[in-house]
Parts: structure tokens; C-alpha cells; sequence
């Protein structure tokens, strides 16, 4: 019999399991009321992400049987959570929703798995900004960023012209992309201007993203100018 060690509020236990697979387990949740340590109830069970031992659903309340074939099913999908270690902003939370709460009614309940909504029906649904930036960009055919490409610069290539409006570069001291920039929206003074003239590190994958859904971007300065203003971002690295 194959064990699984799960997260629990008095520290990790290792449980037995009654399946397991790539990235989930199911297995009896534990009970302080039960002499074992663990629930006897038939219609009780729990469904866990393996490499986290952090549950994927609150409860499961129905046979082995639809614990089971749920979790097979949903067994790869779940192959994004225990990679990244969180559930946020996942794609397919709803659609595991309405599988999860389904199956535990009707266990012989056609699952529908692990299809992610179109972006019309996912923009519907959306509840947060984030949420509604998401199914935009999909639509948009923008690529899911993981944490770590979202903190990434934007890749823009150098330029032969090492000074200059213009002029991209990588720091000699970190390494990090760099524009010199010189106002061209006519926003500031002659004096202002000449005084943020200069180096800018080049905004993160992230950055990007967000202002290419937005009305508002940013300009080296950090100014809030309109998408396709000389001084925007998306004007100077030739987005818009």
C-alpha cells in the first residue's frame, strides 16, 4: 500500500492512499474522532496534490469510486499546480469546480475534465481584473506567462547606435537592458526634458503585458501617457 505525507494544521501525517498518480492521491481525510486517526465514513474522502500534500478540494463527499475516476482525470492538469506550488489564476479552476461539485451528486456523472473555457465564456465569468486581463489576452493569442518569464525584461533587441534617443544597450555593471531616453511628446519643458535625458532600464514581460491591455501606459519617467504617445513604452520599443 502506497503512503502520501499531507499537511495538516497540527503538522505533516503520512496517510495511506487508495490511488495515486502523477500529481494526485486519494485517500481517507484525517478525523480526530476516529480511533485511527483517519475518517471511516463510506461517503468521505480526500483528493490531494502529491508534491505539496496541500489538498485539492475542501472535501470530497461521495463513493471511492467517483473520488477516484475524478481524480484520474484530472491527475496531468494538476501538473501546473504542483509545479508552480499555487492555485492562483489557474486556468482551470472553474472547469474543476463544476466537475468537482458534480460528481459528488451524480457519481455517474459524464466529466467534462480538464477544458479550459473559450475566452468569450471565460470573460463572462471573470469576477476580477486580473481575471478579465487574463481572458482578453488569450484572446489576444498572448502567451501565459509563468512567474518567472513575467519578471523577465522585454527581450527588444540591441541597437547599433550605442547613445542617443534610442540607443538600446546592456549594462556593463548588471547586465540589464537599458534605453536612453530623451521626452519627444512635448509633455515638459525644454529644461525639463533635458534633465530626464538618460539611461532607463527596459520594463519587465510583465509590464508589457499589462499596458498592451490597458488604456494607460507608462513612459520611462514613469508618467501615465496614452498607449500610442511618443513617450510610451509601447511607442519606444515599437508595440504600437
Amino acid at each position: 500500500m502506497s503512503t502520501l505525507q499531507i499537511q495538516t494544521k497540527a503538522g505533516p501525517i503520512t496517510v495511506p492512499t487508495v490511488w495515486s498518480g502523477q500529481n494526485l492521491a486519494v485517500h481517507r481525510p484525517p478525523s480526530s474522532k476516529s480511533p485511527t486517526g483517519l475518517s471511516t465514513e463510506p461517503r468521505h474522502w480526500a483528493i490531494t496534490v502529491q508534491t505539496l500534500g496541500l489538498a485539492a478540494c475542501a472535501s470530497f463527499d461521495g463513493p471511492k469510486s467517483a473520488a477516484v475516476k475524478l481524480a484520474k482525470l484530472w491527475d496531468r492538469a494538476f501538473g501546473a499546480i504542483a509545479a508552480s506550488g499555487t492555485a492562483k489564476e489557474w486556468p482551470l479552476a472553474k472547469a474543476w469546480l463544476r466537475d468537482l461539485r458534480a460528481i459528488q451528486w451524480d457519481a455517474d456523472y459524464s466529466l467534462n475534465g480538464p477544458v479550459q473555457l473559450s475566452p468569450l465564456a471565460e470573460l463572462e465569468q471573470a469576477t476580477s481584473h486580473s481575471q478579465i486581463a487574463a481572458a482578453v489576452g488569450r484572446a489576444m493569442g498572448m502567451p501565459d506567462l509563468s512567474p518567472a518569464e513575467s519578471a523577465e525584461q522585454y527581450p527588444a533587441d540591441l541597437t547599433t547606435k550605442t547613445a542617443g534617443h534610442g540607443a538600446i544597450t546592456r549594462c556593463p555593471d548588471s547586465g540589464l537592458l537599458r534605453y536612453w531616453w530623451l521626452p519627444q511628446g512635448q509633455n515638459y519643458s525644454e529644461a525639463e526634458a533635458m534633465s530626464l535625458a538618460g539611461w532607463y532600464e527596459l520594463p519587465t514581460m510583465a509590464d508589457v503585458e499589462s499596458w498592451i491591455l490597458d488604456s494607460i501606459v507608462e513612459s520611462p519617467a514613469g508618467d501615465s501617457v496614452e498607449p500610442d504617445h511618443p513617450d510610451s513604452w509601447l511607442s519606444l520599443l515599437g508595440l504600437i
